[in-house]
């Protein structure tokens, strides 16, 4: 049986019909391998970013726990933004080769070194809207260290309103008869302003309008959700916020 013959316009019309088909496959692969990327590296930007603000507030509640705990009081600034705890006087041992409490002729505790937890508004002067946190340690004989920066990126503004409250509940508060002190930190971190590898917003505001953010009470949520001052519940902030709260006892007297 003789093969069918094959012209010069049948191999060019297969030719053109096997371009015309890479063209249209090589066309999909560069429409959706570029959205593909972008999607997941905008991923890896917002949970890096929820990350990095988990950290801050991670940081002030791991930090304070066991300061909290082991102290025998605790004082409070009017505005909340202020947190005094007296711990345990402490002497060394050599026969246990570590600290231990000392106690007073009645077996009492007595007091030892102040450590002062405090919010410090704007720190930098670069007109930010929020403040870090430091801890400062006074000893029983007078002396007192440097203060240490515990977070930075903390915005009391947008804590959740306190119970019954019409304004953000403070960084800290302390219930005397519980012997509980309450801790409510909010912190954020930038997102890039426009673009994936755009610069980063310093404060975090709508990105609609540049609008401040603000807590506002809402039927689903009396404490207050995040809204812009002009969009509303359309925000789009700058920055992933996180907000931490937690009670912690006082447990020595």
């Amino acid at each position: 049986m003789l093969a069918p013959l094959q012209t010069a316009g049948s191999r060019r019309g297969a030719g053109i019909a096997e371009a015309i088909m890479a063209i249209v496959v090589s066309s999909l692969l560069l429409s959706v391998i570029p959205a593909f990327y972008m999607t997941s590296v905008k991923l890896w930007q917002r949970e890096t970013g929820r990350l990095g603000a988990v950290e801050q507030a991670d940081a002030v509640l791991h930090r304070m726990q066991d300061d909290i705990r082991n102290a025998r009081r605790a004082t409070l600034s009017s505005d909340g933004t202020v947190l005094t705890i007296v711990q345990p006087g402490q002497a060394y041992d050599a026969s246990l080769a570590r600290q231990v409490n000392v106690l007073d002729a009645q077996g009492q505790l007595t007091d030892g070194d102040q450590l002062h937890y405090y919010f410090v508004q704007d720190p930098e002067g670069t007109g930010s809207s929020g403040g870090a946190i430091y801890r400062r340690v006074v000893h029983a004989n007078g002396t007192y260290e440097p203060p240490r920066l515990v977070a930075t990126r903390v915005y009391p503004h947008l804590n959740p309103r306190a119970p019954g409250g019409s304004t953000p509940a403070p960084p800290f508060s302390y219930d005397g008869t519980l012997r509980k002190v309450a801790i409510t930190i909010t912190t954020a971190e930038p997102k890039p302003s426009s673009g994936t590898f755009a610069p980063r917003q310093s404060e975090p505001m709508c990105r609609h309008c540049g609008g401040n953010l603000m807590r506002v009470p809402t039927t689903e949520h009396l404490e207050g959700e995040i809204q812009c001052a002009h969009c509303g519940a359309q925000v789009e902030p700058t920055a992933e916020i996180v907000t931490y709260q937690t009670r912690l006892r006082v447990r020595n007297q």
